[in-house]
């Protein structure tokens, strides 16, 4: 037995060498000095800093004991040699500690972590404030008390209990529905109202209160409250465990410890522009007297209190502000259309061309069905054909595709289609040429009506008499498993925090709002990220269309006649069948 621990602890030792040679540059040593390193006990573990010291304390006085911040080691500096061997002997696979069956491993180490290289950052965001104390233990037991979480009013999230009081919060659109008030903030939290003001005075009374329950291991994603929904103050009231919450603007990060029965307040900068939430996990890294530690988390309960506010939000925060982007600057002329369309368009796919390929392989069910409709030697036109996806099978007719990027027309010669380099707005091809045509994802490209008008009026005329054509747009409109959906979420950067941004096209002297993942479409204009393997961000013009928007363009050119529109997967579509009489 004594020599297998010998085995195991020797492997223990040479892993924590390269670790630790690795990340701090500080090498193990064989030989005995005054430094010891744990190596598998640390903040990440959720060592506490006490529970080292009841080991050690009982045999050495004077020692420092160093936890570095997001590592699974720690380290003691001795002031002897001879003190750091005598903990050492003692430590070294024979401590077991928090009810853990492996017990510590330990080496020796020539130096140690500067003990002020783990400063944290005491500047709270201007606007933020935190009021310790701010009730007491009376009235947090009796806050708690009134709550009853199996009632229908309590609802589930996926990480956290939630109750509504004055207006439901919808998490779907991070708002509230003003018309439609629910059960009224309860007169016994009134007190609260009254205490308000005494620490931050208000010409309003807080209308609208969200109770958040968190077992540990819960938190809430990082955020910022939409703006123009709420007014400039949100005050939020922790019960039970302490818990650390994080707020990051940009490269700032602050990390704020939120004591039981204290208020942190909202406002300002710190309201409109900078992230909030509480990160998963079961121990929050604190900093005490006598330096950094871990601090388990229990059950904790807070009270989220919020005015309605009614009309555009008049922050000076437009980056991060829903009513600046909605009104972002979007009127495009036929003058700087082509422009946006070439650099946020043409030029990005071609860019992506080779990880777009990769990307797109399934026919979408509904065209492969449209597809099926096609007669024996019928001509078929993919415009806007990408990397060829629709020119597959369908040996019985004929499939030619064009496409405004070059590499991607590359993509598709070298599968062996019958391809062209082309405008969809100016397409290469006789009039009543081709018995069918499908557009899928290419017109929501196109900046103007005028222009999106003018590309369906080049499929109806190459499209010969009775012939019949698909198109597909992206929808204003957006159901949680609709393709979009997928797309974005492969497609996107993981982000950091929920807040919004908007891109000045200096160029052009336009400002489109850049779409935010794992959200619906606020605007109809707008630029959509695309992350490219490998490296490298990318934005595309979008203009999705909302309901009815498509039908209504398509019913404007006089040859053709609406047969079906319907909606499929975040999209609207439309097939269009060509009179047979031309006028």
């Amino acid at each position: 037995m004594e020599k297998k621990l010998s085995k195991k602890s020797h492997r223990k030792q040479r892993k924590a060498y390269h670790r630790l040679l690795r990340d701090m540059d500080i090498k193990c040593c064989d030989n005995p000095t005054q430094y010891v390193m744990i190596c598998n006990a640390g903040l990440v573990t959720g060592l506490q800093r006490k529970t080292l010291q009841d080991v050690i304390d009982p045999f050495i006085d004077k020692y420092d004991l160093i936890m570095p911040l997001n590592k699974s080691y720690c380290f003691i500096k001795f002031y002897s040699v001879e003190n750091a061997t005598y903990i050492y002997n003692k430590i070294h696979g024979n401590i077991n500690i928090n009810g853990q069956n492996t017990p510590l491993y330990a080496t020796f180490t020539e130096s140690v972590p500067d003990l002020n290289c783990y400063e944290w950052s005491s500047n709270l965001p201007s606007g933020l404030k935190l009021v310790e104390n701010f009730i007491t233990k009376d009235e947090e037991n009796m806050l708690l008390s009134t709550i009853n979480w199996c009632n229908e009013e309590s609802s589930d999230l996926k990480h956290r209990k939630v109750k509504h009081f004055g207006y439901e919060f919808q998490y779907n659109s991070n708002r509230v529905d003003p018309d439609k008030p629910v059960t009224p903030i309860p007169k016994n939290y009134q007190f609260l109202k009254t205490l308000f003001k005494k620490y931050h005075d208000v010409p309003y009374e807080y209308d609208q209160l969200t109770i958040n329950h968190y077992l540990p291991g819960q938190g809430i994603p990082p955020h910022i409250d939409t703006h123009s929904a709420f007014e400039d103050s949100i005050l939020s009231l922790s019960l039970g465990s302490p818990c650390i919450m994080d707020f990051k603007r940009e490269n700032e990060k602050v990390a704020i410890l939120l004591p039981p029965r204290s208020l942190l307040i909202m406002s300002g900068e710190a309201r409109y522009a900078w992230s909030h939430g509480i990160c998963p996990r079961h121990n929050d890294i604190v900093k005490t007297s006598s330096g950094v530690t871990t601090q388990p988390r229990g059950t904790r309960v807070s009270f989220t209190f919020r005015k309605i506010h009614k009309g555009d939000c008049c922050c000076n925060f437009s980056e991060y502000c829903d009513t600046k982007q909605n009104n972002a600057t979007t009127l495009i002329d036929s003058k700087i259309a082509l422009g946006i369309e070439n650099s946020y368009v043409h030029d990005v796919y071609n860019k992506i061309s080779n990880h777009f390929d990769e990307t797109r392989h399934k026919q979408w069910p509904n065209v492969t069905k449209f597809l099926q409709t096609l007669n024996m030697g019928d001509i078929l036109l993919d415009v806007g054909c990408g990397n060829g996806k629709y020119l597959y099978q369908n040996t019985y007719i004929f499939k030619v595709g064009c496409d405004r990027s070059y590499n991607l027309m590359k993509i598709c010669r070298n599968k062996g289609f019958e391809v062209s380099l082309s405008d969809c707005l100016h397409l290469p091809y006789k009039d009543n040429i081709v018995d069918a045509i499908i557009c899928i994802a290419v017109i929501h490209h196109l900046s103007t009506r005028e222009r999106r008008k003018q590309a369906i009026s080049e499929l109806a005329r190459v499209l010969r008499p009775n012939g019949k054509c698909l198109i597909y747009v992206w929808a204003k409109e957006q159901e949680k498993d609709s393709i979009q959906t997928t797309y974005l979420r492969y497609n996107l950067t993981k982000k950091k925090d929920n807040s919004s941004c908007t891109q000045e096209l200096t160029e052009y002297g336009v400002t489109l709002p850049v779409h935010e993942n794992r959200t619906k479409f606020t605007c109809k204009d707008m630029l959509v990220p695309w992350k490219r393997k490998g490296g490298g961000n990318y934005l595309r013009y979008y203009h999705v269309f909302e309901e009815n928007e498509l039908s209504q363009l398509c019913s404007e050119v006089p040859d053709l006649v609406i047969k079906e529109v319907y909606y499929d997967q975040g999209n609207w579509c439309v097939i269009l069948h060509k009179k047979s009489e031309i006028n």
